[in-house]
């Protein structure tokens, strides 16, 4: 009986554990001039522009295997417009809102913005 309470009691804790939500689909970057399609990419998360004023730059990745660590994806983000590589990280605030960062020298200054979820 001892057995049965304890795995009575792991399956109902794995239930209420809360899950991270996804930060899978369509973004609004946070001037308006493009929209980031993320999407996974093996155990990872991947971006690329899916749509831009600037039309030359659809079908750029700037975001790069966005690996998970709990509630913070990290991995590489590129600015579409100069291929610049930087150390970044994401995050979702929300349902709606993923906050992403890139950062320089090792991580000790980041710069980041909001993005709104499309879809």
């Amino acid at each position: 009986m001892n057995h049965l309470t304890a795995a009575a009691a792991a399956i109902i804790a794995a239930l209420s554990s809360p899950s991270v939500a996804s930060p899978a689909g369509e973004w609004r970057i946070a001037d308006g001039t493009a929209n980031v399609a993320i999407r996974s990419c093996g155990a990872n998360f991947c971006g690329y522009v899916s749509w831009a004023k600037d039309s030359d730059m659809i079908g750029k990745p700037v975001l790069i295997s966005m690996k998970p660590n709990g509630d913070v994806w990290a991995g590489s983000i590129v600015n579409a417009r100069d291929g610049q590589k930087y150390i970044g990280r994401m995050s979702l605030r929300g349902e709606q809102v993923l906050k992403v960062e890139g950062c320089v020298l090792g991580g000790m200054i980041c710069g980041g913005q909001q993005w709104s979820r499309l879809k």
